[in-house]
């Protein structure tokens, strides 16, 4: 299918050329280069090729003209083009090459208050603050800065107590005595003092046991405070943590230890390296980002807890063989690309691919080094177009219908990417459900956005039922209220996503680790990305809907489903 549209192109830059009456040709025919029978197409329908040489075409009526063998498909597969031809379509050429596959990772983040160097003063006793020396937040604190004093009836008790068994001289007593004044809120020195002097303190004051600033203060001088009552809460600003947040598909490019550069517009001066000291381990659902945290010393105080921050990753440098992402086609096969074989030659290759970085795609397989594949050229009628969209453009006004299988249309790797918005809106369909929260109807709308960009290309197609369908699913969903309205539209998003999931790329997505379900009770079917099972429809059985080969046909038992069924009942 694809030579053929690669010699239709060529037919019809063709025509419309002088006839050079007779002056010989300087191509030979097909018969003559191949030995294979000469073809015949029509000037004005290149598309219409027989081997009849006193036919006319069926549509105009017009002669048919000899196809040249320089513009047709050779007997290993490839199709030749004449040089004048190359340069009317503007094909163009890049070879593969090994490039810097590293991918630039940034995001942004704040500068919170390091949490372990905080230090909270909680009241152990029942008494009345008095000589608050604290007055406001940010007041600074060194430690053994007196904070303030507290009169207790229970501590004037031990503390005579205390002074008693110093008169009897029982060690076992004063010991215990102590460690009653210790529990009570007393600390050492205090206690030291009362042994020392011999007299009562009846303000009991109560020292900094470490510097910092007053971050909070939750008591006021004359208060009267009970055991268990927050009184103030310090927090040192040596060092503070840069909070940031990247995708969730980003995470498994970051790890801890790993380098990066920090830049903050409230203090340049500030910029600096840091490495990444926590991974944490959950991962937000209102924004799909993971958090990680670094640590960062600030004895100068020019980094406030709240203050933006720029992160780049220094990500390890990665070197792999690749092409321009444009050069990259699909079918119902996989990738593939066009191969120039030198001197006009053409030949479509099967290629593993990876990661797509920037503007290039990693070749795993089927290419070498240095071997030319096209990347763009001209089609139909000299509008200018790059080699992906040139079939697209013919698929739509030559040779592609309502009645070709959706395996034979003109995927690619952007195309695909597209229409993967409404299979991931399939699997946070099911995610919502299962892990029992509501969706964003903000999340739908990039899908919705792209229904008819690609109606335009592909409305004369299978592909146009699934896209209405599933549009209407999609709406269904925004508008939803309950659980129950959603299992409602996956159900009518999975049955118009089922026929360009089983027949349309499905080798894609069992590529990518994608796998279909079924409910046993009512037949609805949903996608998930990884296992156990986990029925979006409620606690009834499921069951594998495996991934057909398109090697092998349509799978026994797989059958396509109707357009005419209601999709918002689910099909039963």
């Amino acid at each position: 299918m694809r030579r053929f549209l690669l010699l239709s192109a060529v037919a019809l830059a063709s025509c419309g050329q002088p006839s050079t009456g007779d002056k010989p040709s300087a191509v030979e025919t097909v018969e003559a280069q191949t030995g294979e029978a000469q073809l015949y197409t029509c000037p004005m329908h290149p598309h219409y090729i027989s081997e009849d040489p006193n036919g006319s075409c069926p549509i105009c009526g017009m002669d048919l003209v000899p196809a040249q063998a320089s513009d047709g498909v050779l007997g290993d597969g490839s199709v030749a083009v004449s040089p004048e031809i190359i340069q009317t379509l503007g094909v163009r050429t890049e070879p593969a090459r090994v490039t810097d596959f590293s991918r630039e990772l940034r995001a942004f983040g704040t500068v919170e208050a390091n949490e372990s160097l905080q230090a909270s003063e909680t009241s152990r006793l029942e008494g009345w603050i008095s000589d608050l020396r604290v007055r406001a937040e940010g007041d600074t604190v060194r430690r053994g800065q007196l904070l303030y004093r507290i009169y207790s009836a229970e501590l004037i008790g031990a503390q005579k107590d205390l002074l008693n068994s110093l008169r009897i001289g029982n060690p076992r007593r004063i010991a215990s005595v102590r460690q009653r004044l210790a529990s009570l809120g007393m600390q050492t020195g205090t206690i030291d003092r009362v042994v020392e002097t011999g007299e009562l303190v009846e303000r009991v004051p109560i020292y900094a046991e470490s510097s910092g600033s007053i971050a909070e203060i939750m008591v006021a001088d004359g208060e009267y405070v009970r055991p268990g009552t927050p009184v103030l809460r310090l927090q040192d600003y040596g060092e503070v943590w840069v909070i940031a947040r990247i995708p969730e598909g980003e995470l498994p490019l970051v790890r801890e230890g790993l380098p990066l550069t920090l830049k903050f517009p409230s203090a340049p001066d500030a910029n600096g390296e840091g490495l990444v000291d926590y991974i944490y381990p959950t991962i937000d659902p209102a924004t799909r980002t993971a958090q990680l945290r670094i640590s960062l010393p600030n004895t100068d105080g020019r980094l406030r807890p709240g203050a933006y921050a720029d992160i780049d990753f220094n990500l390890s440098r990665d070197e792999r063989l690749s092409v321009p992402a444009e050069a990259v086609l699909r079918d119902s096969k996989g990738a593939y690309v066009i191969a120039a074989l030198g001197e006009g030659r053409f030949i479509a290759r099967g290629v593993t691919i990876g990661e797509t970085a920037g503007d290039r795609t990693a070749i795993l397989s089927g290419l070498s080094a240095g071997e030319s594949v096209v990347v763009s050229g001209q089609f139909m009628l000299g509008s200018e177009a790059n080699l992906r969209g040139g079939f697209a453009q013919r698929s739509q006004g030559v040779a592609f219908g309502a009645d070709t299988p959706l395996s034979e249309l003109p995927i690619d790797a952007t195309t695909l990417a597209q229409i993967d918005h409404f299979t991931d809106q399939a699997l946070y369909f099911h995610e919502a459900l299962t892990d029992g929260y509501a969706i964003d109807p903000y999340f739908v709308d990039p899908a919705l956005a792209l229904v008819d960009p690609l109606r335009s290309r592909f409305g004369a197609t299978a592909l146009n039922d699934v896209l209405t369908q599933a549009e209407a699913a999609l709406l269904q969903a925004k508008s939803s209220d309950t659980p129950e309205d959603l299992r409602t539209a996956l159900a009518g998003l999975m049955w118009a996503l089922e026929p360009w999931l089983l027949e349309g790329a499905p080798s894609s997505y069992a590529a990518r680790g994608v796998i279909m379900f079924e409910d046993t009770g009512s037949g609805r079917r949903w996608l998930q990305d990884a296992r156990p099972a986990r029925n979006p429809y409620g606690d009834g059985g499921s069951i594998l809907v495996p991934w057909p080969d398109p090697m092998e046909g349509p799978m026994e038992g797989t059958a396509m489903p109707s357009r005419d069924i209601d999709t918002h009942a689910g099909h039963q």
